[in-house]
């Protein structure tokens, strides 16, 4: 036998006391036990799945052109600016093969080839285009990615029927607690995100709520009790359905839970195909062994694949390499979402720490931002939205993160080189409400955006008092907030007016210059 090779093999009774063995010790062989790699034929289907139905969505009446090819712009994360759109016709080409990879996947051929391809699509559509991120993209991306060092091609493929694998029918035991691991993510941090006071008085579920009507056309936010039931109902479900999933005597409780949980998101919240992906992979915190013994309900008896545990169980030096990377990864992934906790501020207000965290559902904004573009050399200026350059589709998910607004004022400020003032200085209006409360600037209206950059700890340029929370919630329409809020220097020519009266003015100045 090799030196790569270490046999672990049952202890032989000898005379000589052994040694008491240690929990870490105990864990560490036991993650070493081979069991059934059946659940990760089904989680292969469900990321395909999700994924293919992912990718056309895009497709579909060229969603992809709206969101990729149509902007000016396309909104980075730092050190990432160096991720650009494919040329041509890449990105329907992208979602084309992501679709074909996912097939690929589904079937089990070049099944870690198809995985690693799927993993790369929505990490790159979330770096090409940081607007995008929604939570569940992260997740389908870091399952697929997961799938490319598993054995996910050792039953029911054509990998193994045509022979393009030797993976066999079992995997050890730690790769399912990777499994585990990364999806029960969700629903631990995001339990441990909603221990905030915000989530906990009701908001942002009311005002979410508001937006959505129930069968009666009322509502959902005017029914009684409803925003508690969602709120501390929402909180008990993260916190709790692991755990329950896991023990037998609950697991009945929690999938019924979880079904009324997720089947409720689906109907009243637009999250695409994240309530049915979670709901297929609660099978993974169930036994090993379930699965298989479901399967012997349908097609009769099956071969035992889980080997004895008197059977020795050959551990290489690769497979110990692989279990130390697992643990870097749990740590990372661990590490990720705690960001929010040590950043100063809000992380629902200024986002610090918001994305890649599993917080979700946190908060509900309404924004209105505006800027102002000052020409250096003779003090001429000019409101603007952010439309100007952006889509629609960008202004909603972006006029309210700072980060995203000093992007925005740096686009706008190159556009207004192109058309000759060569010089200028662009400040910020960028009016937030957050969960109900008062409208209030997020960036310093006073400061030139696009002489800042975003920190790594904090940014001067960011204000992080969001105001308290307004009882009743706020809910004027952003049309009269110039008129019934005090706006800061150097905006207070817009005090009185609406948007769209600016909006307005600024056709009507555009038309004058294009007439001869």
């Amino acid at each position: 036998m090799t030196d790569s090779l270490i046999q672990l093999q049952p202890q032989q009774s000898t005379n000589v006391p052994s040694r008491p063995t240690t929990i870490w010790h105990r864990v560490s062989t036991s993650g070493f036990d081979r069991v059934d790699s059946l659940i990760l034929i089904w989680l292969r289907v469900a990321v395909a799945v999700a994924i293919y139905v992912w990718a056309n969505d895009y497709l579909a009446d060229e969603t992809y052109r709206h969101v990729f090819i149509e902007p000016r712009v396309l909104m980075k994360y730092a050190e990432f600016e160096w991720v650009l759109l494919w040329p041509g016709d890449g990105m329907y080409w992208h979602f084309v093969i992501t679709k074909i990879a996912a097939i690929c996947l589904a079937a089990g051929l070049v099944t870690r080839l198809s995985a690693a391809i799927l993993c790369f699509s929505i990490a790159y559509v979330l770096l090409v285009e940081a607007t995008i991120y929604v939570n569940h993209y992260y997740l389908l991306s870091m399952t697929a990615g997961l799938l490319v060092f598993l054995p996910a091609a050792g039953q029911w493929s054509v990998d193994r029927l045509i022979g393009l694998t030797r993976t066999g029918p079992t995997m050890w035991r730690w790769q399912l607690w990777m499994l585990r691991f990364q999806l029960g993510m969700p629903y631990v941090f995001g339990a441990m995100a909603k221990l905030n006071g915000d989530w906990l008085r009701g908001q942002p579920m009311e005002s979410i709520l508001r937006l959505r009507t129930s069968w009666g056309g009322r509502p959902w936010s005017e029914i009684p009790g409803m925003v508690e039931a969602f709120a501390w109902g929402g909180f008990a479900f993260d916190l709790l359905v692991v755990p329950l999933l896991m023990w037998k005597r609950t697991r009945l409780i929690a999938v019924v839970w979880a079904m009324l949980f997720h089947l409720t998101n689906a109907a009243t919240l637009d999250i695409g195909v994240f309530p049915w992906f979670m709901l297929a992979t609660l099978v993974v915190f169930f036994p090993v062994d379930f699965l298989r013994r479901r399967m012997r309900m349908f097609v009769g008896d099956t071969r035992d694949l889980i080997p004895h545990s008197d059977v020795a169980t050959l551990v290489s030096r690769l497979d110990r390499v692989a279990a130390t990377m697992a643990i870097v990864y749990v740590f990372i992934h661990i590490c990720l979402p705690m960001r929010p906790a040590i950043y100063p501020g809000d992380s629902n207000w200024n986002e610090r720490g918001h994305r890649f965290a599993w917080r979700m559902m946190l908060y509900h904004k309404h924004a209105l931002t505006h800027y102002l573009v000052v020409d250096k050399n003779s003090d001429e200026f000019l409101f603007v939205p952010s439309t100007t350059v952006l889509t629609g589709y960008q202004a909603l998910r972006d006029d309210h993160r700072p980060e995203m607004i000093r992007q925005t004022a740096v686009a706008i400020s190159r556009t207004a080189t192109e058309l000759g003032v060569t010089e200028n200085r662009v400040y910020a209006l960028a009016l937030v409400s957050l969960n109900g409360r008062k409208p209030t600037p997020i960036v310093d209206p006073t400061i030139d955006l696009t002489q800042v950059r975003q920190g790594w700890w904090r940014d001067d340029w960011v204000r992080q008092d969001p105001g308290p929370l307004s009882d009743p919630p706020w809910t004027i329409d952003k049309e009269q907030w110039w008129s019934v809020l005090e706006l800061p220097e150097p905006f207070t020519a817009l005090q009185g007016r609406t948007p769209n009266e600016l909006q307005e003015f600024l056709k009507q100045q555009a038309t004058k210059k294009a007439t001869p």
